[in-house]
């Protein structure tokens, strides 16, 4: 995987070197309820591709948005998890 851990941006997302959540959670999902965009546009920013000759990156309101939406889909789960018993 690569190394993130110099990038601004990119080294604050430690889930990226977790590759087990990254199966878990879906990058569609995310992009469309919490971004109202498509899915390669999450994985771009996810993976700091390069687009147009710059690298995509969360700008620091896409990182609240992010950890929003990681708290809000955690307690979800919370929730459902406390539901079943």
């Amino acid at each position: 995987m690569k190394d993130y851990s110099n990038d601004p941006v990119l080294s604050k997302l430690k889930f990226i070197e977790r590759s087990d959540l990254l199966r878990v959670i879906n990058g569609t999902y995310i992009a469309e309820r919490f971004f109202g965009k498509s899915c390669s546009w999450f994985s771009q920013k996810l993976t700091n591709q390069i687009k147009n000759g710059k690298p995509c990156e969360f700008t620091k309101d896409e990182l609240q948005t992010l950890s929003n939406a990681l708290h809000t889909i955690a307690l979800e789960l919370q929730d459902l998890a406390d539901e079943l018993v």
